[in-house]
């Protein structure tokens, strides 16, 4: 319990620790929206999925959460991973299912260019980084 008028955490807390995270991104990737509904195309002559909007283009940090698995999926094998991508905290609100390519990176680059699904994007009432836990998957078609 914090003494009478005194705080527990510093009211700068935020602004000390969000430099330190941002310096902390030593990768590259972008964060795109698919959309979720497709349109009609008359030249097709078939309903199609409009381009992904692009979100995020900047430094990004990762993590592996669990190690790749290789369960089969429908007679095919599909590598899973579970992966934690931090952005600046200043970065737009994103949501599950959005699309996370890491696109440049030093530590590992079989990662470069495969696709990460985000399956959960953590909050907190303090934030000096964003957390998006995100699952490596195979890429699919429509």
């Amino acid at each position: 319990m914090p003494l009478p008028n005194t705080r527990l955490i510093h009211p700068r807390f935020e602004q000390h620790h969000r430099p330190v995270a941002d310096r902390q991104a030593t990768a590259t990737c972008r964060v795109e929206r698919p959309a979720t509904q497709a349109v009609w195309d008359d030249e097709a002559g078939k309903n199609v999925y409009p381009p992904p909007v692009l979100l995020y283009v900047g430094p990004c940090r990762y993590q592996y959460l669990s190690p790749a698995g290789q369960p089969v999926v429908a007679d095919t094998t599909t590598p899973l991973a579970d992966v934690r991508v931090t952005l600046s905290v200043g970065t737009v609100v994103y949501q599950a299912n959005d699309l996370v390519t890491i696109t440049a990176t030093t530590t590992n680059p079989d990662l470069v260019e495969r696709t990460l699904s985000v399956t959960a994007v953590s909050g907190s009432s303090i934030s000096w980084q964003r957390d998006l836990t995100c699952q490596l998957r195979q890429p699919t078609t429509r």
